[in-house]
């Protein structure tokens, strides 16, 4: 299901939100195999664009405006677009609300958390998959996260996802015309 060739009159944009080692990539995995949507994670784009992610602002830069044209295009092509980053901040967060609004789309905001110890036990071993985020960069970021000013969806990926991503199932059926 996750190829998203699902045709849709309202664009759907799913942004995930929290900290490395959060759960986000793992969400919306789990997400796809209920959806058909299209992934679109910072962290593929990121190792794309460089084998060895310096995490910079000038590559930040570089990622996110590709992450913003592959949501527009998955708008195009009438799908339900997960964006997943860590969107820590309202900065972070601006250009895809801007294109949420420009595009009339469904905003469904959902931060992921889990406990620090947690966190810090899932970024102790080696990653698998795009992130290449270990502890050092969940120290840079941890103290960087702002509320969200519109509802959000809090997921703690301790616990089993289902009644989350039947509640995100719920609110994208809800925006089918």
């Amino acid at each position: 299901m996750a190829n998203g060739n699902s045709t849709r009159d309202r664009p759907v944009l799913i942004l995930l939100t929290g900290l490395p080692g959060s759960g986000k990539t793992t969400f919306a995995r789990a997400l796809a195999e209920r959806l058909p949507l299209r992934h679109v994670e910072s962290d593929r784009i990121r190792r794309s664009i460089s084998a060895q992610p310096s995490y910079t602002r000038l590559e930040s830069s570089l990622v996110f405006a590709r992450v913003e044209v592959e949501v527009r295009e998955a708008f195009a092509d009438g799908c339900i677009a997960v964006q997943d980053a860590t969107n820590l901040t309202n900065q972070d967060r601006r250009r895809f609300l801007r294109l949420g609004e420009e595009s009339g789309a469904q905003m469904v905001f959902i931060r992921l958390v889990a406990p620090e110890a947690t966190v810090r036990e899932r970024l102790g071993v080696p990653r698998v998959g795009h992130s290449q985020a270990g502890l050092e960069i969940y120290e840079r970021m941890r103290a960087r996260p702002e509320l969200i000013s519109a509802p959000v969806i809090v997921v703690d990926t301790r616990f089993a996802l289902e009644p989350a991503l039947d509640l995100v199932l719920k609110l994208v059926a809800s925006a089918a015309t």
